[in-house]
């Protein structure tokens, strides 16, 4: 059912107030290739419109209190999927990850203090903490030759040493496209636990992850030191407009410290119709994820194939996880304005780099492959055309 025909059908998203298409094309005043911001063009799982539809064909959309069937259909999730193990009291809903990201840094922090992110990361990280009167302690991942990535764990524990309270991981990493291995992660934690530094894990990508690779979940490894880690369905199952994700956490205190900061702030989780979809999805949704894993593999594939024979200078970095592939075009000396400036002429937008970060992305864009393979080739002609244009 969830086969490659499912995922290479055509989904007109214009015309439903979609920020990938309709925001875009107003922006900018054309049509476009929209190859940015990171939702996918795929219908979801029928299983979750189905719920959508029996829910919304009752007439009553008042306040909404959040299910145990709901919060336990995660729960099975996150056990199935990712060996982790965790009661309905180690968790709160919240609207979104970034609303996570946010509470972390007050419940966690102080103003001025330092906080860990290791760029290129995702842009929300930095304005967590600096438009929370903190600073950002930045620790750059190191690139090695064939664009794949390692944490700079020297720069981490010079950071802790310096006075550095929390650390923020992207788990698997957006946009480099790292999956952390068990070793990896766990002499991060050990290194955190030296200095009594706090982690927030965002593992929002947990669930694209290509085999050899594996996800460990920062929660299965934590052992008596300060761990938060963060997630939603709605990047597995294309759901960011219904507006839910979860914290999850194993410190009774810590978490009623986090909800009392929530509550102050006005945060509730609520919406009928996320919490709706969200239990469908982690119900129902794994014969459609699996089929989407294999359709974004072979995307990653076909967009290497085409760099390889249109730039042969470009660097895609290996794809461990995600479905965001991360492409250095440095070496034909454009720097990320002027790539847009001239990817934009052609129809087609990316993210810059820049927006992970102003040093460690300059030169590089992230290009989103949760879309019918036709358009990812198409993507490459249209990038090609754009740096060979004089």
């Amino acid at each position: 059912m969830y086969d490659q025909a499912f995922f290479d059908q055509d989904l007109n998203r214009r015309g439903t107030a979609c920020e990938k298409w309709d925001g875009l094309e107003a922006r900018l005043g054309r049509e476009m290739n929209p190859m940015w911001v990171a939702d996918m063009d795929f219908p979801c799982p029928e299983e979750v419109t189905r719920a959508l539809v029996r829910r919304a064909a009752h007439p009553a959309y008042g306040y909404t209190e959040v299910t145990a069937q709901s919060t336990r259909a995660m729960l099975d999730f996150m056990r199935r999927r990712h060996g982790l193990d965790l009661s309905p009291q180690e968790q709160i809903m919240l609207p979104c990850v970034i609303s996570g990201l946010r509470a972390a840094v007050l419940a966690l922090t102080e103003p001025g203090d330092a906080v860990i992110v290791q760029p290129p990361v995702y842009g929300p990280f930095y304005r967590s903490v600096e438009e929370n009167g903190r600073r950002v302690a930045a620790c750059p991942l190191r690139r090695l030759e064939g664009g794949r990535y390692e944490m700079d764990l020297a720069s981490v524990e010079a950071a802790c040493k310096a006075g550095a309270r929390l650390m923020m991981l992207c788990s698997p990493h957006n946009p480099v496209g790292r999956c952390w291995t068990e070793e990896e992660l766990r002499a991060l934690m050990a290194l955190l636990a030296r200095y009594e530094v706090a982690l927030v894990s965002d593992e929002i990508h947990e669930d694209f992850v290509f085999a050899p690779a594996a996800f460990v979940p920062a929660l299965r490894l934590a052992a008596g030191q300060t761990v938060l880690s963060l997630t939603s369905a709605s990047k597995t199952f294309n759901l960011a407009g219904l507006q839910q994700a979860a914290l999850m956490c194993r410190d009774q205190k810590l978490l009623e410290r986090l909800r009392a900061n929530l509550n102050a702030a006005g945060v509730v989780q609520g919406n009928i119709f996320g919490m709706t979809a969200s239990e469908a999805a982690y119900r129902d949704g794994d014969a459609w994820l699996d089929g989407l894993l294999a359709y974004v593999r072979q995307g990653a594939e076909l967009l290497r194939q085409e760099l390889c024979l249109r730039l042969p200078l470009a660097v895609m970095s290996p794809l461990e996880a995600t479905y965001l592939a991360w492409v250095d075009l440095r070496a034909y000396g454009l720097n990320c304005e002027a790539l847009l400036e001239r990817c934009r002429a052609q129809g087609v937008e990316f993210t810059p780099g820049t927006f992970f970060g102003k040093a460690d992305g300059e030169g590089f864009l992230r290009v989103n492959l949760a879309c019918p393979h036709r358009r990812v080739r198409l993507a490459a002609q249209q990038l090609e055309r754009a740096i060979k244009a004089s």
